[in-house]
């Protein structure tokens, strides 16, 4: 059975790699992302729906700078509401290539994810985050709430990049955001 369910979801899973990569090819980066700028909160203003945060509400992830040149990672959210219960995830994140658009994001499981930058503002106002299949879409604001010209325009550099047809705006909610993120 578990054979079966990993077989049917990596199946699953190319299925949906070969369909994106037919219809916009791999991804391409911003060309370059300067980490310590990039670093501090981000508001998650839209996503595609996926399996481990399928009803998150109030998502924000908080990325602070290491001396060894990684990132701490902080990604938080409330279970369904703004009242929900807390769900939290830490780890770090690297570069994997020169550029600093490419980081491996390694939240302790057996594999690491990727975090791909595809969009993102001159003034680092937004980003737009995939993964090298175009799988995972995030649109991310330094605000909670996006003004509607940016959400435009970090759209357009989502959907010049991979399929937006399975994004979800976020809905505007009153969110009460943790203020101890390092334990």
């Amino acid at each position: 059975m578990k054979k079966t369910l990993r077989l049917s979801a990596g199946l699953f899973s190319f299925s949906l790699f070969i369909s994106n990569a037919f219809a916009f090819g791999l991804p391409q980066t911003v060309a370059s992302v300067d980490l310590a700028r990039f670093a501090g909160t981000w508001y998650e203003v839209a996503r595609n729906p996926i399996v481990f945060e399928p009803t998150c509400a109030c998502a924000r992830q908080v990325l602070t700078p290491r001396a060894d040149g990684k990132v701490d990672v902080y990604n938080s959210c409330n279970e369904g509401s703004p009242s929900g219960n807390l769900r939290e995830i830490r780890g770090t994140a690297e570069a994997t290539d020169s550029s600093g658009a490419k980081l491996s994001v390694d939240f302790g499981f057996f594999w690491s994810g990727d975090y791909w930058i595809v969009g993102l503002a001159p003034d680092y106002s937004y980003a737009v985050v995939t993964d090298r299949i175009g799988y995972s879409l995030y649109i991310l604001s330094r605000t909670p709430e996006m003004d509607p010209a940016l959400y435009d325009q970090a759209l357009k550099d989502a959907a010049a990049q991979v399929s937006i047809s399975r994004l979800v705006v976020q809905p505007k909610q009153v969110c009460s955001y943790p203020t101890a993120m390092w334990r």
